[in-house]
Parts: C-alpha cells; sequence; structure tokens
C-alpha cells in the first residue's frame, strides 16, 4: 500500500486551516471590526507552519494494515488524499450507514461527516474487527501498537454472549508546531514552571486538548532542568505498546490502563518520581481533582485537560469545580448588600483558592482564550464584572474581554469594552459585537 503515491504524504506537510501563511488576517468571524482591536504582542510564525509528526506517514500505513483489507480498500478507491489526511474516526455500527469523520480545512478545521457506504453496515462488515480484539468483545478498546490510533467497541450489555454492535476507529496524530504559532512557543510554559503553577486546558472533545498537551509535554521535557511525567489516562497522549510515543519527547510515562485508577497514579507519580511538571489528560471526577489538589500543594507544576468551553462552566461544575476555585452562596450584611448594584443579599462567591493559576480555552483551531489568572477571572464573574483576557491566534495575542453571561463568558475584542472593563453585565449582552460561546445555544443548534 503507497501511502505516498495513493492519498499523499503526511509527514512534515503544513496543515490547511492554521493560516500557515502569516497572521494579519480575519479570523473568520471572530475579529469583526479589525481596526478597533488592541493586538498585545505578535511573535514569528514556524517556517513550515504547523506540520503532521515526521512519523505519520508509517502511522498511517500501519493503520490501513491493521483495519479489515475490505475497508482499507475501499476508503482509499473512494476518497481523494485531502480528505484522507484530515481523517478523525471511522465510525460502523449495526443498522446505521457507516461514516467518516474528518476535517474540514475550509470551516475553521472544524469536523465532518461523510459516508462511507449509502447503505447500512451488516453484522458481517462489524465482525471484520473481530481479529482485532481475538474475540473477547470485554475487551472494549485496544491501542494499534507503536502509533496513536485506537479501536473501540460498542456492545450490548444485555446480551449473553455479548453483541457487538459497532466500531469507533480514532486516528491519532501528533502536530509540531501548534504551540509555536498560537503562543509563540514554550517561554510562557516554562515562566509557569519557575513559579511552580498550574495551566489548565478547556475545550469540547475533539477540539485539539489532547493534541497541545502532547506537544507541551514534548516541549518540557527538553529542557533538563525540568522533570516532566506524563499520567497516561487512556493511552491516547503516548499510544498503547509498551513504550512511549516519540511524540511526548522525554517525558517519563505513566500509563493508567484503568480510568478510575487515575487519580492514584497521579498521586504515585508525585511521591515517586521527583517531578517539576505532572500533565494530565482529562480531569473529570472529584478523586482526580483531590489528587490535583495534592500536587499543587507540594509545588509541582501541574498541566491538565477538563472538559468544558468556557471558565465558568468549569466553576459550576460539582465534580471539577475546585480546580478553578469552586463557588458558594453567601449572606451580605444590609451595609454590603446596599453596596451592590442589584441590592442582593446572597450572592455566589469563591470559595477557595484555585488549584490551577492560568486557564486556556480551545474553541477553535485558530482561536484560543488565554485567562492569565483565573482567581481573578473567577472573582470578576461572580461579581457580573468583565475581566481582560487574550484572544490567541496564529502569530498574534488580541486583547479581549470575557463578559458573564447565563453561566458563560461571552467574548469581545472590541477596544472600548476593554477601556472600560469594570462595567458591570450582569448576563446582559451590551454590545453586538461580542462573539458568543454559550454550551447552551450550540446544543440547541
Amino acid at each position: 500500500m503507497n501511502m505516498n503515491g495513493e492519498y499523499g504524504a503526511f509527514g512534515g506537510e503544513p496543515l490547511q486551516g492554521f493560516n500557515n501563511g502569516g497572521a494579519n488576517g480575519s479570523n473568520g468571524n471572530f475579529i469583526g471590526n479589525g481596526s478597533n482591536i488592541r493586538v498585545l504582542r505578535t511573535w514569528e510564525l514556524p517556517p513550515n507552519g504547523i506540520t503532521q509528526w515526521e512519523g505519520t506517514n508509517e502511522e498511517m500505513r500501519t493503520l490501513f494494515d491493521t483495519l479489515p483489507q475490505e475497508l482499507s480498500a475501499h476508503l482509499i478507491q473512494m476518497f481523494p488524499p485531502d480528505i484522507l489526511v484530515n481523517l478523525n474516526e471511522i465510525y460502523l455500527q449495526l443498522g446505521q450507514i457507516p461514516e467518516c469523520v474528518v476535517t474540514n480545512d475550509e470551516n475553521d478545521g472544524k469536523t465532518e461527516r461523510v459516508d462511507i457506504w449509502d447503505r447500512p453496515c451488516t453484522l458481517a462488515e462489524i465482525g471484520l474487527f473481530g481479529s482485532f480484539f481475538d474475540g473477547d468483545a470485554k475487551v472494549k478498546r485496544k491501542g494499534i501498537p507503536g502509533t496513536l490510533h485506537r479501536v473501540s467497541l460498542i456492545t450490548h450489555p444485555m446480551r449473553n454472549p455479548v453483541q457487538v454492535l459497532g466500531v469507533a476507529v480514532r486516528v491519532g496524530r501528533a502536530l509540531q508546531g501548534l504551540i509555536e504559532t498560537m503562543t509563540g512557543g514554550p517561554q510562557f510554559l516554562f515562566d509557569l514552571a519557575h513559579k511552580h503553577q498550574s495551566l489548565l486546558i478547556i475545550g469540547k472533545p475533539g477540539v485539539g486538548k489532547t493534541t497541545a498537551l502532547r506537544e507541551i509535554a514534548n516541549m518540557l521535557s527538553q529542557n533538563r532542568y525540568l522533570n516532566t511525567v506524563v499520567v497516561d489516562k487512556t493511552c491516547e497522549l503516548a499510544g498503547d505498546g509498551l513504550e512511549p510515543h516519540p511524540a511526548i519527547g522525554r517525558a517519563r510515562w505513566m500509563p493508567v490502563g484503568k480510568a478510575d485508577m487515575q487519580a492514584h497514579i497521579m498521586r504515585e507519580a508525585v511521591e515517586n518520581q521527583s517531578p517539576d511538571c505532572i500533565i494530565v489528560d482529562e480531569i473529570s471526577s472529584s478523586a482526580e481533582v483531590d489528587a490535583a489538589k495534592t500536587i499543587a500543594q507540594r509545588g509541582v507544576m501541574l498541566i491538565a485537560t477538563v472538559h468544558g468551553t468556557t471558565l465558568p462552566e468549569v466553576l459550576h461544575c460539582r465534580e471539577r469545580g475546585d480546580l478553578v476555585g469552586g463557588c458558594a452562596v453567601v449572606t451580605l450584611s444590609g451595609v454590603q448588600a446596599e453596596k451592590r448594584k442589584d441590592k442582593r443579599k446572597q450572592v455566589l462567591k469563591r470559595g477557595k483558592e484555585p488549584i490551577f493559576h492560568a486557564a486556556i480555552e480551545l474553541h477553535s483551531r485558530t482561536r484560543w482564550i488565554y485567562h492569565p489568572k483565573i482567581k481573578d477571572a473567577v472573582d470578576n464573574y461572580l461579581e457580573g464584572d468583565t475581566t481582560e483576557a487574550q484572544q490567541l491566534e496564529p502569530g498574534r495575542a488580541v486583547a479581549c474581554t470575557s463578559i458573564p453571561s447565563d453561566g458563560t463568558f461571552e467574548y469581545s475584542t472590541e477596544r472600548n469594552l476593554h477601556n472600560n472593563n469594570r462595567h458591570k453585565f450582569h448576563g446582559q449582552n451590551q454590545n453586538q459585537n461580542v462573539q458568543h460561546f454559550n454550551l447552551k445555544s450550540i446544543k440547541k443548534r
């Protein structure tokens, strides 16, 4: 199977949709009036832009050699190179039309579903994956050794023996140049590490949190004065083999295996590995939050991801709220309530010191929001005040304003807003150029 000839080369090829050519173009509908923004700083983009890791060619060959050959041959014959190079997932379900999920370069890197066949999938076609799991349907997820790809089964829990209903093949890939393109390089990470401060990466599934975390691990591991340890919950960061994937560099790798063991492995990392920095992919339970607190209390930098869209959504989550300080209802005195615009006596206040110092929200491939001080952002949000943040784009950082609105943040890069960033909004949209990132509205659409 000729990877280069039949569907294009992967390793070292610039990715589309990242504005590799420069940083001065508009970024979809996010910038608005380009003359009314304040650019905080700019940086040089990598010479080759954002590229696939150099070993991607070989890993894609391994994937297509591992898949049932009927499926591999059909995909290569049916789809042009520009689709296969952006392949994210292959999904087959009994009775459903099988499909691929690909990245749409023309839509800011958003994913799009593409049909593989024009008919429902059969049980025989799903059964082709049986050999990969050695006929054991109790093992519902396996990685392809030497790669970042994984295969997951969908089963019927009430059938005996277990009946396989579907298969999801996730295409994993490492990128080079992402952090340099979006932040200017690893210096801000070294600054946080020097101060023993932690970084939280927030984003919805598929937006690129794990990809960013993988490159961060690589960058930090190149610093001989930092001991970086990766706690790999689902073996997505460094693969499912006996050796860690080269994309995490020289970081120490601690695979978790079972998801409910992550909190234990996090504590084991800080107790046994003498780390300067611990990297964790996806904190989701209260036990993992407690483990993160233990790490922070020992003066170790923690870089972790969490599902969400904006900082307030994490704050209001019962299990994960303490990561950013949590909140509780507080009763004010009459004098204190009188000073408030809304005159309320019962208000929400931050409950404790945040475990993380700074946060990055990943909204798209070319638009990140950086909160340099989580404590200030949370306090102002609970007061109904706006907060200054930074909108990170390829090659530059733009000043933006975080505006509290219905349990989330809305953002504006309009200069008049961050000149008066203490204005109280109390959830109301005061500017028609504000960008909306309300999870509820996204789900409705």
